[in-house]
């Protein structure tokens, strides 16, 4: 049984699209390039190597950013999805409520307590 009010579901709501407009506006702004919005900056043959190598690493860094945006981005539109599925706020293990206070933290979260911690355990013991 899920117990969030409506006040609760709206604002939890309104919280999770507002952080999808930020991250769209993130990668097809700051990361537009690595997204495929606009072409990456050329270096030029004369380009000294400590320069090219520093746009190297740039470049990585960005491009872990923007896939940990996109990741983001897919478990928001994953509760966006529960929500109008009715299903937002219980947890996808074992049907439980996931508290409020958890979920004003993380949206996005989509295990219990208990059952998260048996997740992190399982994954740890998997590596």
């Amino acid at each position: 049984m899920i117990t969030l009010t409506s006040s609760e579901l709206a604002l939890l709501d309104h919280r999770l699209r507002e952080r999808r407009r930020e991250l769209l506006a993130a990668l097809y702004g700051e990361y537009g390039d690595l997204a495929g919005a606009r072409p990456p900056e050329a270096l030029g043959p004369e380009s000294h190597p400590d320069e090219t190598a520093s746009r190297k690493a740039g470049d990585e860094l960005r491009a872990a950013l923007a896939r940990h945006d996109r990741d983001e981005l897919q478990r928001i539109d994953g509760a966006l999805a529960r929500i109008t599925a009715g299903l937002y706020g219980a947890c996808v293990e074992c049907g439980d409520p996931i508290g409020y206070e958890r979920l004003a933290a993380a949206p996005y979260t989509v295990r219990c307590v208990s059952c998260q911690t048996a997740f992190e355990q399982h994954r740890h013991i998997r590596q």
